[in-house]
């Protein structure tokens, strides 16, 4: 299988905080020479697994035998559990239900999946170190809120090239779709 990336983007990636969407980690998980050629990416970055994606990655495990190597790569010492409490997941739910409105207003009417919204409500709370997300439906982190960075093309099983874009979200973009919405509501 083929990966194609732009030439600087591990410099990009370096020090960064990044976390992975479950369909960007499923493909890790499904191939062995994928994973190989992808995460000297990361190198120098540090993974992340929110616990929502942990989630969504384990939640349709029916195979026997299965559960047990997915925990244990989800659960593995290249990924770090982020930080969580009551106060943190308080923000990170009100930051999803605020995109989710900007995603309502901007015209997505079937937005983004509860667990997208509350990865980017994730990304929201950290915006000071900068978190970047690694994930193949960019459709869930649209550009009124979210900066395309780069992309990672990884080739699938039928020849066809899979985009999984690199996004940041953008506080600036946010204030401008806030402001847009106390519009409306005046």
């Amino acid at each position: 299988m083929e990966v194609v990336v732009d030439a600087d983007v591990s410099k990009f990636l370096s020090s960064r905080y990044i976390y992975f969407d479950n369909d960007f980690l499923s493909i890790l998980y499904r191939g062995v020479e994928v994973f190989n050629k992808v995460m000297p990416l990361f190198i120098d970055s540090f993974l992340f697994v929110d616990p929502f994606t942990r989630f969504e990655f384990l939640r349709g495990i029916y195979v026997p035998g299965e559960k047990e190597p997915m925990e244990k790569f989800i659960d593995s010492e290249a990924f770090t559990q982020p930080t969580n409490n009551n106060q943190i997941f308080q923000n990170i739910q009100t930051n999803a239900l605020q995109l989710s409105l900007i995603y309502s207003h901007k015209g997505f009417p079937k937005g983004a999946g509860t667990i997208d919204l509350l990865l980017a409500g994730r990304l929201m709370t950290q915006a000071n170190f900068k978190p970047l997300l690694v994930t193949g439906n960019k459709k869930d982190y649209p550009s009124c809120v979210f900066d395309t960075k780069s992309i990672i093309s990884i080739e699938q099983n039928d020849g066809q090239m899979k985009p999984y874009c690199i996004v940041e979200f953008n506080q600036n973009k946010l204030e401008k779709c806030l402001s847009d919405l106390k519009q409306i509501h005046k």
